[in-house]
């Protein structure tokens, strides 16, 4: 997804898969229901929209939640208070916190993706911060190894990989990744998609965000995910740049 300008990040994401992780992931065996959610909330955590994040820390789920957090298109300079104390109400209900970093497609100096890692560690805590979201990812396999050197980087301070190509992937990269985002856009736009032949996979592992989503269309979304093999996802009723400030009411 897309990078906001002085704008939150705030993700939930889906159940770890691949290396590090597998020990929370459940069964590959075609699930009837999605087993983790990645779910946006891009508003800040205090102030207007600070109703949105009091039901998110109220959501009762059996499902695994991955929220990714952005105060700064990445983790910023300094620490901030009030994500701060949002993620510590995160980890209190259990959710994993996962930060932010883009990666301009792979266009990113290397150096300064392994400093936003560094930095996420340093001002939120290593023992806060489970994972990173890995945005702006090309689907290239030409810049394979480019994310492969990410993977590796985070993987050596035992923190999970998120890609978020938001479309089809060469399956290989499921490995230099624990979960990878294969699709990201509306709802008509999913009912055209054609998935890749995942079946391989885990499908906690392979995740779908729709959005713009009428109440009528949630079953046909739900299902076609869950038909090719992707249980971890997040379907939203809103469209538009405030999309993601709101907590999808189709929760649950």
């Amino acid at each position: 997804m897309k990078k906001i300008s002085l704008i939150t990040f705030f993700i939930f994401l889906v159940a770890c898969g691949g290396s590090s992780s597998n020990s929370n992931n459940p069964a590959n065996s075609n699930p009837n229901n999605f087993t983790s959610y990645i779910i946006p909330l891009y508003s800040y955590p205090v102030g207007q929209y600070q109703p949105e994040w009091e039901k998110l820390y109220n959501l009762s789920t059996s499902k695994i939640v991955y929220v990714i957090t952005n105060p700064d298109n990445g983790p910023g300079n300094t620490t901030d208070v009030n994500y701060l104390n949002t993620i510590n109400k995160l980890k209190t209900k259990g959710f994993y916190v996962i930060g932010y970093v883009y990666t301009n497609y792979g266009n990113r100096n290397l150096e300064d993706v392994k400093n936003d890692i560094n930095e996420w560690l340093s001002l939120y805590g290593a023992d806060k911060i489970d994972g990173f979201f890995i945005d702006e990812v090309s689907e290239d396999i030409q810049k394979y190894n480019y994310y492969r050197d990410i993977y590796t980087f985070a993987n050596s301070k035992r923190k999970l990989v998120i890609l978020n190509p938001g479309t089809n992937v060469d399956i290989k990269f499921f490995n230099i990744s624990d979960k990878i985002v294969v699709f990201e856009s509306n709802e008509t736009d999913f009912e055209a998609f054609q998935y890749n032949n995942y079946s391989s996979i885990n499908s906690d592992r392979v995740c779908s965000i729709v959005y713009n989503t009428p109440a009528d269309k949630v079953h046909f979304v739900k299902d076609k995910v869950l038909k090719n093999n992707s249980s971890c996802g997040y379907i939203h009723d809103k469209s538009g740049n405030g999309t993601y400030f709101y907590l999808s009411p189709y929760l649950n």
